[in-house]
């Protein structure tokens, strides 16, 4: 026989109320995060754990009953099977990608601090470059590559028949076609960096640079010493979110390269590791999916390691105590033999 629980009208009264505070007090917050909330389980968290699943499989997407449990084989095949062809072509592809963002990142970090630094200045018409020099991150990739497949062309780039040369940019020399998406990268990558470098720079006390040319400190010395400090935040924040974001370089390569010129070996030239595997997707091999969740999720643990140390470097550390009691003890030494 079953037992009913039997509720008192203080404690219903209680229940409601609280219910009601609840919703009072976070009611509307509910309603403006609910669709955020929606999309995100939708869109990251379930293909996510979606893909972990497949990830351990020889995965068929066109025909389920072949999929094949495989546990990390996925994952060894890729990481230590050097004569695999998914790990060459995985650790060509990631090598470029490495290499490349080791060459971009400081470009994109200088460029854009010597231009906020100059618009900081406050020349004539500062506002009308600073407009200038965002309007490049408005325009989509596809944009910025026909641009720049315009500039670059073979046989009708401006380039060449401005300097009256007869160059293959994209299509016959690797180092041509890389400085070519090195360029457009630059082009339309720096508005980004230059808002929060110069934003950063508004914020420097400008007693410091009193300061320092109280002390003789001035020009290059002085940027050195005041200034980068003083926006050392904002530079790493820069520094790890361009990584982050080059280590996904795929739009500049497919518009402008797609991968190409291929070298003897058969190898993409300019192949990055978000082309490489979003190649693999439209390969029409469709029993690839499986290997190619495993390598996206090497890249995620990659990028989430280099977020990580990010998050060390940009933390806010207490300060000791040791030399602040010493002061103190001093102070309080110093007053007892003044009495």
């Amino acid at each position: 026989m079953n037992e009913q629980k039997l509720t008192t009208v203080g404690e219903y009264a209680y229940k409601q109320s609280r219910t009601r505070d609840f919703l009072k007090r976070y009611g509307m917050a509910l309603v403006f995060i609910a669709p955020h909330l929606i999309f995100f389980l939708a869109f990251c968290i379930y293909p996510l754990i979606y893909g972990i699943i497949m990830s351990l499989f020889k995965y068929n997407i066109a025909d389920p009953s072949q999929n094949e449990w495989r546990g990390f084989g996925n994952f060894i095949t890729i990481l230590f099977r050097a004569d695999n062809i998914y790990h060459k072509e995985f650790w060509y592809a990631m090598g470029n990608t490495a290499l490349f963002a080791v060459v971009v990142v400081p470009l994109s970090i200088i460029i854009p601090l010597f231009m906020a630094i100059c618009i900081n200045a406050k020349p004539k018409g500062y506002k009308l470059f600073r407009s200038l020099i965002y309007l490049p991150s408005v325009l989509p990739v596809s944009a910025s590559g026909v641009i720049f497949t315009a500039l670059f062309g073979f046989l009708f780039g401006y380039i060449n028949q401005w300097f009256g040369v007869s160059i293959d940019w994209l299509n016959s020399n690797p180092m041509l076609a890389w400085l070519v998406i090195l360029l457009l990268c630059l082009w339309g990558g720096w508005g980004g960096n230059f808002i929060i470098l110069n934003a950063g720079l508004k914020n420097v006390d400008k007693s410091l640079y009193e300061a320092a040319a109280v002390d003789g400190c001035t020009g290059m010395r002085r940027a050195l010493a005041v200034t980068l400090p003083a926006i050392k935040q904002q530079m790493v924040l820069c520094i790890f979110n361009t990584i982050i974001g080059y280590f996904g370089l795929y739009g500049q390569i497919y518009v402008l390269t797609n991968a190409g010129p291929i070298t003897d070996s058969t190898n993409h030239a300019t192949m990055s590791i978000m082309w490489y595997i979003q190649n693999l997707i439209n390969s029409g091999n469709y029993s690839v999916y499986g290997m190619v969740s495993a390598m996206g999720l090497i890249l995620g643990i990659i990028i989430g390691i280099i977020t990580a140390i990010q998050l060390i470097i940009t933390r806010e550390r207490k300060s000791g105590t040791k030399r602040s009691n010493e002061f103190a003890e001093y102070l309080k030494a110093r007053g007892s033999a003044n009495e």
